[in-house]
């Protein structure tokens, strides 16, 4: 993302000093900072760009340019956006709003639909509410169950309780929570998946460590004990 034009650079990881083309922002919406990026797959390289106040749909046209169009999504301020292709789902992470007394964290669950008469179109599908506060902003995930690649959870990280939630889009139940010792690892920032040796794990960022919980095919979930990375960070 380019902050003084608010466009979107597309790179050859082969050479990123110059980027390939840009995706420009739509025009007469108010511009401010993008937060992420999202290709979605398929022949037409199309892309989810996501702001702190809209989510939009750019779509290459034969031309060789990109075209966008906003998302129908609830306002608010936005913290993060993820997408998972295989179910075609957009988890969108508001923060809560100051000053506006039980206002909380909401994450809402989302099915992308697109066709040529009618564009991309969303359909709530749940909102998960989360803590009261957010001082940092945090990324949430949404990741395939390693034991069912039908079953979607919803990994996000709150900072009010300093604890990982995982909910199921089974039955949007709170499937498993982690706490994290504020003292000890910082505020929770992001939380995404890990895959090694193959074995699966789920990683929690904080401003100081990554926790990693790893998978359970026995029990089918994720071990309550952590191990923690201590983050080196340059002066």
């Amino acid at each position: 993302a380019v902050v003084s034009t608010q466009s979107t650079g597309v790179f050859d990881i082969r050479n990123t000093k110059e980027s390939l083309e840009s995706i420009m922002p739509i025009e007469n919406i108010k511009k401010c900072p993008i937060i992420s990026v999202v290709s979605l797959p398929g022949e037409t390289s199309d892309v989810l760009v996501s702001s702190l106040m809209t989510v939009s749909h750019h779509k290459k046209t034969s031309e060789g340019n990109y075209h966008g169009e906003l998302l129908g999504i609830p306002p608010g301020a936005i913290s993060s956006v993820a997408y998972d292709s295989d179910s075609s789902n957009l988890l969108v992470s508001y923060k809560p709003v100051l000053g506006t007394k039980g206002s909380s964290e909401q994450h809402v669950l989302m099915k992308l639909t697109d066709s040529k008469e009618t564009g991309m179109q969303t359909e709530i599908i749940n909102t998960f509410k989360g803590g009261s506060t957010q001082a940092l902003r945090c990324r949430s995930s949404l990741i395939s169950c390693p034991d069912d690649d039908n079953h979607l959870l919803v990994c996000l990280g709150e900072q009010e309780s300093n604890s990982i939630k995982i909910w199921s889009t089974k039955n949007m139940k709170m499937f498993q929570q982690f706490p994290i010792k504020k003292d000890e690892s910082g505020p929770i920032i992001a939380v995404g998946p890990h895959r090694a040796a193959g074995t699966d794990y789920l990683c929690g960022l904080t401003n100081q460590r990554i926790v990693q919980y790893k998978w359970l095919l026995s029990e089918s979930h994720f071990e309550n004990n952590s191990v923690a990375y201590q983050i080196d960070v340059p002066n």
